[in-house]
């Protein structure tokens, strides 16, 4: 993990499984940055693995990020 406070989070998580087509790193890259009134937040995931779709990590990123937004709005 690298942590480049209030600029960048990297990780790199692996599923515990033994599914061979779910096995091995994936690298999550989120970057922040100030706008105008909030933050800009930047998410790249490298190295999907080929038991996981497109559309369906697409889609946990929304609702992780969803998720997200309500906590942040609620202390606002």
């Amino acid at each position: 993990m690298k942590l480049v406070p209030n600029q960048q989070v990297v990780e790199v998580d692996e599923f515990e499984t033994a599914d061979p087509a779910l096995r091995g790193e994936m690298t999550i890259t989120i970057t922040l940055a100030d706008t105008d009134g909030g933050t800009e937040l930047i998410a790249v995931h490298d190295g999907l693995r080929d038991g996981v779709s497109t559309a369906d990590n697409e889609e946990g990123w929304r609702m992780a990020l969803a998720k997200l937004a309500a906590l942040v709005e609620g202390y606002g």
